[in-house]
């Protein structure tokens, strides 16, 4: 697979020395395990609260189209999701330029060899996973609580704040991850359907950790 050199290029302090491949590998099975074990957690979580983790207004109309429907609201969902991510990508204001360096050193590395598609099943499962947790069971119980008259401001803000913390790495990535948690609860809110976010977050996370693996020089990887 790998005979050169030059591609052990992580030393586990824990064992023997990694392929990049290898690096990879771990980090998918970890990555989708953990988005996994949300998805359990939201389906137990939901059903002690009487809150259906995926509560889907399209899915539940027994047709086709709205289910398409909702499928294409996701995907134009996406489109400033990744207008923004661009953007950030140049940005070198409220330390999103050491954002960037953190991302390219520590966090590419980890799934730079990792394929396209195997991206795309970690991107999948956080959708699934996150999404049923964050939007479709605490957000839901939040607003069921405070009552439809109030409003989804506090609901929408109280899950989208646990949803940055599972994402913290920097303190900046900790707000965009809420401020991105926010926006998913919008389209939640508004649309009743909880396919809407979740084709939003997994193509985001998609298109975000193809555009790295793509752009990351491998020579950043081994930057101390």
């Amino acid at each position: 697979m790998f005979d050169d050199e030059d591609d052990f290029d992580f030393e586990d302090p824990h064992g023997p020395e990694m392929t990049a491949r290898e690096r990879a590998e771990g980090f998918i099975r970890t990555a989708v395990l953990f988005e996994s074990g949300l998805a359990v957690v939201a389906v137990i979580l939901g059903a002690v609260v009487g809150i259906p983790a995926w509560h889907s207004a399209s899915y539940a109309t027994g047709h086709v189209l709205p289910v398409l429907g909702a499928i294409g609201l996701g995907v134009l969902g996406t489109i400033p999701l990744v207008i923004i991510f661009f953007w950030m990508q140049r940005a070198t204001f409220l330390g999103l330029d050491d954002l960037q360096d953190f991302m390219e050193t520590k966090v590419v590395p980890l799934f730079r060899e990792a394929t396209v598609i195997e991206l795309g099943m970690i991107s999948i499962a956080a959708g699934l996973g996150e999404e049923a947790l964050f939007r479709g069971v605490v957000q839901a119980y939040l607003q069921k609580l405070v009552g439809t008259g109030a409003g989804p401001v506090v609901p929408i803000m109280i899950s989208s704040i646990l949803f940055g913390l599972v994402h913290y790495m920097t303190e900046e990535y900790l707000v965009i991850s809420a401020l991105m948690g926010a926006y998913l609860g919008v389209w939640f809110y508004c649309t009743g359907d909880i396919i809407v976010p979740i084709v939003i977050h997994a193509l985001y996370d998609w298109f975000a950790m193809v555009y790295w693996k793509k752009a990351t020089p491998a020579a950043v990887e081994t930057e101390e």
